[in-house]
């Protein structure tokens, strides 16, 4: 569909979209792809792929096997998913729940945000109530400084209420705890209490209030 655009919604094969679109209900398809802006009045399914390039908006819930592109993806509820791989700015009013993920950019999980493989490169603010996890890296990207001069929204940093994984590497992230077995705190961190079984680096710069080896 090309243009201006609005369907009831359904079940569909393959969709591609190109310019603004609406859909006024659920929308259940094996591939999804939208260049431009798109919103949907319930939730969406994709059994294969999501591919974004642009804004999308869903009143509902995704639920996408793989989720990729650039742009701005806000979602009501939830998000669920095996794989992203996104720039720019994710927002969810639930929990986010992917086996791999890859953003360059921020987000705002209103819930909690689990990945067995999270990769965070921040060049905004980022917040979720929790984030769990397996190996979890959270960076600012290297265009974080230059991005800022043209953005009012906030630097680039976590904030988060909990953090727990096996490895864990944080940069420019404020926590009231932080619990893993290898934990790396790194430049322009503030933790409240870091829980460790192995392993704990510390910064300089980066403030730990408690320290506990489990």
């Amino acid at each position: 569909m090309v243009g201006t655009t609005t369907s009831a919604g359904g079940l569909f094969r393959d969709v591609k979209l190109i310019g603004e679109s609406e859909f006024h209900g659920n929308v259940d398809c094996l591939k999804f792809t939208n260049t431009g802006e798109v919103e949907v009045n319930g939730s969406l399914k994709a059994a294969s792929e999501l591919k974004v390039t642009g804004e999308c908006t869903i009143r509902g819930s995704l639920e996408a096997r793989r989720l990729r592109g650039r742009g701005e993806i806000k979602i009501l509820q939830g998000l669920r998913g095996e794989h992203i791989k996104f720039t720019g700015n994710i927002d969810t009013g639930g929990d986010c729940e992917i086996d791999a993920c890859e953003l360059q950019g921020a987000f705002n999980i209103e819930g909690l945000l689990s990945a067995d493989h999270l990769e965070l490169k921040m060049f905004g603010p980022c917040r979720a109530r929790e984030i769990g996890g397996t190996a979890l890296s959270v960076k600012r990207s290297k265009a974080s400084k230059l991005l800022s001069i043209f953005r009012s929204s906030g630097n680039a940093g976590l904030t988060v209420d909990q953090i727990e994984g096996d490895r864990v590497q944080l940069e420019y992230t404020v926590a009231a705890v932080v619990r893993g077995k290898h934990v790396t705190v790194g430049p322009g961190c503030e933790i409240g209490r870091v829980e460790y079984g192995e392993t704990l680096t510390v910064h300089k710069s980066a403030i730990v209030k408690q320290r506990v080896k489990q």
